[in-house]
Protein backbone atom coordinates (compact mmCIF):
# COMPACT_ATOMS: atom_id res chain seq x y z
CA UNK A 1 0.00 0.00 0.00
CA UNK A 2 1.68 3.24 -1.06
CA UNK A 3 -0.28 5.85 1.17
CA UNK A 4 -0.89 4.71 4.50
CA UNK A 5 -3.70 6.79 5.20
CA UNK A 6 -5.94 5.36 2.32
CA UNK A 7 -7.66 2.09 2.70
CA UNK A 8 -5.92 -1.31 3.91
CA UNK A 9 -5.43 -2.89 0.71
CA UNK A 10 -7.25 -6.37 0.72
CA UNK A 11 -8.26 -9.25 -2.10
CA UNK A 12 -11.61 -8.94 -1.43
CA UNK A 13 -14.13 -6.99 0.22
CA UNK A 14 -14.40 -9.06 3.77
CA UNK A 15 -18.06 -9.78 5.18
CA UNK A 16 -18.30 -9.11 8.83
CA UNK A 17 -21.75 -10.56 9.10
CA UNK A 18 -24.25 -11.58 6.92
CA UNK A 19 -26.92 -12.25 9.11
CA UNK A 20 -26.33 -9.94 12.48
CA UNK A 21 -25.77 -6.68 12.42
CA UNK A 22 -25.32 -6.05 16.22
CA UNK A 23 -23.45 -8.24 18.44
CA UNK A 24 -21.82 -7.86 22.46
CA UNK A 25 -22.21 -4.06 21.71
CA UNK A 26 -20.08 -4.28 18.93
CA UNK A 27 -22.16 -2.56 15.53
CA UNK A 28 -20.81 -4.85 13.06
CA UNK A 29 -22.05 -2.59 10.24
CA UNK A 30 -19.41 0.08 11.69
CA UNK A 31 -16.71 -2.66 11.53
CA UNK A 32 -17.24 -4.36 8.37
CA UNK A 33 -17.17 -0.26 6.95
CA UNK A 34 -13.79 0.19 9.18
CA UNK A 35 -12.46 -2.70 7.10
CA UNK A 36 -13.22 -2.01 3.91
CA UNK A 37 -13.57 1.67 3.82
CA UNK A 38 -12.94 4.86 6.04
CA UNK A 39 -13.82 4.28 9.78
CA UNK A 40 -16.53 5.98 10.24
CA UNK A 41 -16.75 8.63 13.32
CA UNK A 42 -17.74 7.36 16.62
CA UNK A 43 -16.38 4.16 16.57
CA UNK A 44 -16.09 2.61 20.03
CA UNK A 45 -12.82 0.88 21.48
CA UNK A 46 -14.50 -2.49 20.97
CA UNK A 47 -15.10 -1.87 17.17
CA UNK A 48 -11.72 -0.81 16.51
CA UNK A 49 -10.18 -4.27 17.67
CA UNK A 50 -12.30 -6.21 16.24
CA UNK A 51 -11.80 -4.26 12.82
CA UNK A 52 -7.78 -4.79 13.43
CA UNK A 53 -7.86 -7.97 14.34
CA UNK A 54 -9.78 -8.98 11.46
CA UNK A 55 -7.52 -6.90 8.65
CA UNK A 56 -4.81 -8.49 10.91
CA UNK A 57 -5.78 -11.75 10.01
CA UNK A 58 -6.03 -10.84 6.43
CA UNK A 59 -2.30 -9.63 6.58
CA UNK A 60 -2.51 -5.98 6.59
CA UNK A 61 0.34 -4.61 8.20
CA UNK A 62 0.22 -3.12 11.71
CA UNK A 63 1.43 -0.27 11.06
CA UNK A 64 -1.34 0.38 8.67
CA UNK A 65 -3.87 -0.87 10.42
CA UNK A 66 -2.66 1.27 13.15
CA UNK A 67 -2.84 4.68 11.05
CA UNK A 68 -6.36 3.67 9.11
CA UNK A 69 -8.00 2.94 12.33
CA UNK A 70 -6.40 5.41 14.66
CA UNK A 71 -5.21 3.14 16.83
CA UNK A 72 -2.06 3.32 19.10
CA UNK A 73 0.22 0.48 17.03
CA UNK A 74 0.71 -1.36 20.37
CA UNK A 75 -3.28 -2.02 20.26
CA UNK A 76 -3.55 -2.97 16.73
CA UNK A 77 -1.42 -6.09 17.22
CA UNK A 78 -3.52 -8.87 17.49
CA UNK A 79 -2.33 -10.58 20.36
CA UNK A 80 -2.52 -7.35 22.19
CA UNK A 81 -5.83 -6.40 20.72
CA UNK A 82 -7.52 -7.90 23.70
CA UNK A 83 -9.33 -4.92 25.63
CA UNK A 84 -8.49 -1.76 26.04
CA UNK A 85 -8.11 -0.40 29.96
CA UNK A 86 -11.37 -0.25 31.46
CA UNK A 87 -12.93 3.64 31.04
CA UNK A 88 -13.23 5.35 33.70
CA UNK A 89 -16.29 4.63 36.27
CA UNK A 90 -18.81 7.07 37.48
CA UNK A 91 -18.54 8.58 40.78
CA UNK A 92 -14.67 8.80 40.54
CA UNK A 93 -12.30 11.65 40.26
CA UNK A 94 -11.44 10.24 36.78
CA UNK A 95 -15.21 9.91 35.86
CA UNK A 96 -15.68 13.51 36.16
CA UNK A 97 -13.17 14.46 33.95
CA UNK A 98 -14.34 11.92 31.40
CA UNK A 99 -17.51 13.79 31.48
CA UNK A 100 -15.87 17.06 30.71
CA UNK A 101 -14.01 15.58 28.02
CA UNK A 102 -17.33 14.50 26.52
CA UNK A 103 -18.91 17.93 26.90
CA UNK A 104 -21.36 15.91 29.23
CA UNK A 105 -22.51 17.32 32.59
CA UNK A 106 -20.88 15.61 35.65
CA UNK A 107 -23.57 13.12 37.08
CA UNK A 108 -23.95 14.14 41.17
CA UNK A 109 -21.51 11.07 41.77
CA UNK A 110 -18.52 12.47 40.07
CA UNK A 111 -19.25 16.18 41.43
CA UNK A 112 -19.26 14.60 44.72
CA UNK A 113 -16.14 12.28 43.99
CA UNK A 114 -14.17 15.52 42.67
CA UNK A 115 -15.00 17.81 45.32
CA UNK A 116 -13.32 14.99 47.57
CA UNK A 117 -10.55 15.07 45.51
CA UNK A 118 -10.05 18.46 45.04
CA UNK A 119 -10.63 18.98 48.88
CA UNK A 120 -8.06 16.18 49.81
CA UNK A 121 -5.08 17.84 47.28
CA UNK A 122 -5.65 21.31 48.79
CA UNK A 123 -5.39 20.19 52.42
CA UNK A 124 -2.17 17.00 51.77
CA UNK A 125 -0.88 18.11 48.39
CA UNK A 126 -2.29 14.81 46.45
CA UNK A 127 -5.67 14.37 45.40
CA UNK A 128 -5.46 10.26 46.02
CA UNK A 129 -6.78 9.07 48.85
CA UNK A 130 -3.83 7.38 51.41
CA UNK A 131 -4.45 3.94 52.42
CA UNK A 132 -5.38 3.21 55.75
Amino acid sequence: MSDPTSRPVLDSYVHVSTTETYRDGIDLIAVERAVNDVPPAGMTADEKLMAARILADHGVALKVIALHLRLPQRLARPAEVKQLPKPADCGTDRGYRRHLRRNETACTACRSAHAAADRRYRLTGTSKELAA
